[in-house]
């Protein structure tokens, strides 16, 4: 376009130039002609003076006396200048004949001169001087003739020159005016051609802006245009294509943003400096219990929570200082419900002002979880010590019980003695009891695990229970209910502490509701339970209910309401079901129940079938049994029991004297029936690392371990360490029989 344009300026400059070109020639030879008419005119002049010159003399030519210098000078300058004034002028206007004539007067005028010099000085006679006067007359007059003859010519000559020079002028101002008026039509036809090429592209982009402005992105137009307009044209459709593009990404990603925004359950809350509230999502008007239209109309210290936090604290400021904050606070919900919330605070400046942008999630949850696990490293702490505890008194009650069983078994039943034996026994069995729920719900107590149907074990734990009272137990036992793995013994007693809870609840009686399902957890399940599989039992009695000051502390230990209650009942469950994996929750409502809910993780494979030991009547024995222990009243005990049952014992401090015992024993070919080393030897070596060292020594000893800690998880899974059976202390002396009779026979499995 840039070339057409110059090209037909060019244009346009050719024009005038040629048009002034042309006027110019034409000025020039108007210019020429008048100055050859001026020529003329002057030729004619001198001509007249000549004239006048010549007819001055011959008036005084018969004059007697006259004196001729004066004319004679005249008429000699005339004739100079007349020579001159036709030779200037020869060459433009005179045709041969006229310059014959200007030589033949110029010829003439010195005939002239000479005859009148020859008169004037002449003194001859009369006659001559009459001949001489007569012949400067004819010669004067023959000039006088022919200067008008001339001045006939020279008059039509200069007519004709005249007339040529106005037709000059005439044609000249024809082509000016021609050119002119072929420049202003070439202009304005520069000029159309150039608003026909601009102005059609430029309206084409103002309508496409038009189109654009009103919202039709994307907008191309199909006018092609020339040169640059055409890529004009062109770049301007790919920019409302791709400013369609980009506006269609950022609507997408503001779709999407808002989606997100809108199905998030974190709620969300935008205001600006002054506290007014633009903007919210669905999750806030659940939270707070406004609808959205009730949040727009409000400002932002009209919401308890954040307006009392905000002028409390200074947060916003604070918040506006740093850009962003991360903040924690109990919100108030339109009904009066507080709910512990995590503010997500970023201050921004817009366009329009400062705005605060709030994420707001629900921690109360997540709240609770940290509070269980506290919780759990209060229950952990403490079991530490609990464990310990237990596991001397264990020792202890070992010998308090192993006598009093000797006792019982030796003594006659019609002894005085004999009941008093009985009383003290079953004193021990309940401390023994009490000592077992110190060691489950101390760190070490791993349940002895095996297959479990839940359904069978729920209703005899309860049974037995209820059994007498007036309450009612309602089953609500799911069909194909899944089967768990787990210690029978622990499992059966938390059964029974929370049923005892729930009766004690409810002393006029009423109904107990045991429901029994199958239910599965996903990821990321508020219970903090892995995914998979479980079985939940919830136990729901018709008691006062539990406020939320005590329930918030129902599972730590030797907290009780009781006044005969010692605190440890809960805490067990509690601690027994985190053992099995499993997970334990209550709810309650004052004045309408306690809730109980346990979720125990289900086998995997479930054709497992849940094994039974089976008793048998004391057994005798004989042979040399090897008992490792550190504690005296223990090996003295186990000696009197085993003595009673036939055996012979022998016995070790520790695990490195049990080692040599038994490998001593080996050479000399009097090899022990049995070994009973106990799991634990403060300061020496215990149960697990000597079975290693006895089995290298002889790979088939018969070892039994023995500890105070049931659920240790080396009695759980005694025979992965070389083990051939498992007894708890305190032990009887049935059981001790049992045990040996069977290791030694080969029966125990």
């Amino acid at each position: 376009m840039k070339k057409k344009i110059l090209l037909l300026f060019l244009v346009l400059f050719l024009v005038f130039l040629v048009g002034i070109v042309i006027t110019l020639r034409m000025i020039y030879q108007t210019t020429a002609n008048l100055d050859s008419l001026i020529a003329l005119h002057k030729v004619e002049i001198i001509r007249q003076d000549l004239v006048i010159n010549v007819q001055s003399v011959q008036s005084n030519l018969y004059t007697t006396g006259t004196m001729f210098g004066k004319e004679l000078d005249g008429i000699v300058d005339n004739v100079l200048k007349l020579r001159l004034a036709a030779n200037n002028c020869s060459n433009c206007h005179h045709e041969p004949k006229v310059a014959q004539d200007i030589k033949e007067l110029q010829s003439l005028t010195e005939q002239y001169n000479e005859a009148l010099s020859f008169f004037i000085t002449s003194t001859a006679d009369v006659q001559r001087i009459e001949r001489l006067q007569s012949i400067a007359a004819d010669i004067g007059d023959t000039i006088i003739e022919k200067s008008q003859l001339m001045a006939l010519t020279a008059n039509d000559s200069l007519h004709k020159r005249s007339l040529e020079a106005a037709r000059k002028v005439i044609r000249t101002k024809i082509i000016l005016v021609g050119t002119i008026v072929l420049a202003f039509f070439v202009a304005f036809a520069i000029a159309v051609y150039l608003i026909k090429s601009i102005s059609k592209p430029i309206y084409e982009l103002i309508e496409a802006t038009r189109k654009i402005k009103k919202g039709e992105l994307g907008y191309t137009s199909s006018y092609s245009g020339t040169d640059e307009f055409r890529e004009l044209i062109s770049s301007f459709n790919a920019m409302s294509i791709a400013l369609k593009k980009n506006t269609d990404e950022i609507f997408a990603h503001m779709v999407r943003n808002q989606t997100i925004l809108q199905a998030s359950i974190d709620g969300f809350v935008l205001f600006d400096v002054t506290g007014r509230i633009l903007d919210s999502n669905p999750a806030l008007s659940q939270m707070l219990g406004y609808s959205k239209e009730e949040l727009l109309q409000k400002n932002i210290s009209d919401i308890e929570g954040f307006g009392s936090e905000s002028k409390l604290e200074g947060i916003w400021t604070r918040v506006k200082e740093n850009n962003s904050m991360i903040l924690q606070m109990e919100q108030c919900s339109k009904s009066g419900e507080m709910t512990s919330v995590e503010i997500s605070a970023t201050y921004a400046e817009m366009e329009d002002g400062g705005n605060f942008f709030c994420f707001i999630r629900d921690i109360s949850e997540r709240k609770k979880m940290e509070a269980d696990q506290l919780k759990i490293q209060k229950l952990d702490s403490i079991g530490v010590l609990a464990g310990g505890i237990a596991h001397d008194f264990n020792n202890i009650l070992a010998g308090i019980l192993g006598y009093i069983d000797l006792s019982l078994i030796q003594l006659d039943q019609s002894s005085k003695i004999h009941p008093f034996l009985l009383i003290a026994k079953k004193a021990s069995q309940r401390a023994q009891g009490l000592t077992q729920q110190l060691l489950t719900f101390s760190k070490g107590g791993a349940p002895v695990k095996q297959s479990v149907a839940l359904e069978k074990l729920i209703t005899e734990s309860t049974s037995f229970v209820l059994s007498g009272s007036n309450i009612k137990a309602e089953y609500q036992i799911q069909e194909n209910l899944l089967m768990i793995e787990g210690d029978k013994g622990q499992l059966s007693q938390v059964i029974q502490n929370i049923t005892i809870n729930a009766k004690q609840a409810m002393p006029d009686g009423g109904n107990l509701t045991i429901k029994v399902e199958n239910v599965k957890i996903a990821e990321h399940d508020p219970l903090s339970l892995d995914p998979g599989d479980y079985v939940k039992t919830t136990i729901i009695d018709q008691g006062p209910g539990i406020d939320s000051k005590a329930l918030a502390k129902i599972f730590d230990p030797y907290f009780t309401t009781k006044p005969t209650g010692n605190g440890l009942g809960l805490a067990v469950c509690h601690s027994i079901v985190m053992k099995h994996h499993g997970c334990m929750t209550v709810d309650s409502t004052v004045g309408e129940g306690t809730s109980f809910s346990i979720y125990l993780p289900a086998l995997m494979q479930q054709n497992q079938i849940a094994g039974v030991l089976s008793g048998s009547p004391v057994q005798m024995g004989d042979g040399r049994i090897l008992i490792m222990d550190d504690e005296v009243c223990i090996r003295e005990v186990l000696n009197a029991m085993l003595s009673y049952l036939g055996y012979q014992a022998d016995f070790a401090k520790d695990g490195e004297e049990a080692i040599a015992c038994y490998a001593k024993a080996k050479q000399s070919g009097q090899s022990y029936a049995a070994v009973i080393l106990d799991l634990t030897i403060p300061g020496g070596m215990g149960g697990k690392e000597a079975i290693v060292k006895l089995c290298e020594i002889d790979p088939a000893v018969k070892a039994i371990v023995s500890s105070g800690y049931s659920n240790d998880p080396i009695m759980a899974n005694y025979q992965e360490y070389g083990f051939r059976a498992m007894i708890t202390k305190p032990v009887d002396t049935d059981q001790l029989s049992r045990t040996l009779h069977e290791v030694i026979k080969g029966e125990w499995s």
